[in-house]
């Protein structure tokens, strides 16, 4: 199954935020895309909550959402590590 992308303005409706939300984060570089992959559009929706709910500025964003890539990407490569050790037993 195929996932689409989204068009980021949908992404910003469907969570029901303003768009200014948007700009913000984009001035800043972030989210300069008109289509989303479904992987970004999660990213926006984490942006979002955290400049609308916890009240963290657009550069303190760019920062967790790096961190948040990283965090991702050792989980999916602990998993991996571990399934290979699994096999190997």
């Amino acid at each position: 199954m195929s996932l689409r992308r989204v068009r980021t303005e949908e992404v910003v409706i469907y969570l029901g935020r303003d768009r200014a939300v948007l700009e913000r984060l984009r001035a800043e570089g972030l989210f300069e895309a008109d289509e989303l992959e479904p992987e970004e559009a999660e990213e926006l929706r984490v942006a979002s909550e955290l400049m609308e709910d916890l009240g963290v500025n657009p550069a303190g964003v760019g920062v967790a959402l790096h961190l948040r890539r990283r965090l991702l990407a050792l989980e999916a490569r602990a998993r991996a590590l571990a399934e290979a050790l699994r096999e190997r037993e």
